[in-house]
């Protein structure tokens, strides 16, 4: 088996993590495709005796899903930082009003 990871600029909400799956997990010789759209990249392992890259790229061509470097778009910047390090901290906050309607079902 080997693996082929592809950027695909376009690759930003979970529906095109399902659908770049939908392309390339029913061709013959995808053993698995693992998609991010944080990282934009889609990485699949794949019988090399059955199916090449070139095939691979075609299949999400064929999809709608480009695949690219990621430089110049506008989604992807070639200095943005990948993965979670680099998106900062997240923190929620609850809203009071949210908070004083809930009642018990919001005490931990």
């Amino acid at each position: 088996m080997e693996e082929a990871v592809l950027t695909i600029p376009s690759l930003w909400a979970d529906h095109h993590i399902l659908a770049v799956r939908d392309a390339l997990c029913p061709l013959d010789g995808v053993e698995s495709v693992l998609a991010s759209a944080l990282n934009r990249t889609a990485t699949v392992t794949y019988d090399p005796a059955k199916l090449t890259p070139e095939q691979l790229v075609a299949s999400l061509a064929k999809a709608g899903y480009a695949v690219g470097d990621g430089a110049g778009d506008d989604a992807s910047a070639a200095d943005e930082p990948q993965g979670w390090a680099g998106n900062g901290s997240r923190v929620a906050v609850t809203n009071p009003v949210d908070l004083a309607m809930s009642g018990d079902y919001r005490k931990y």
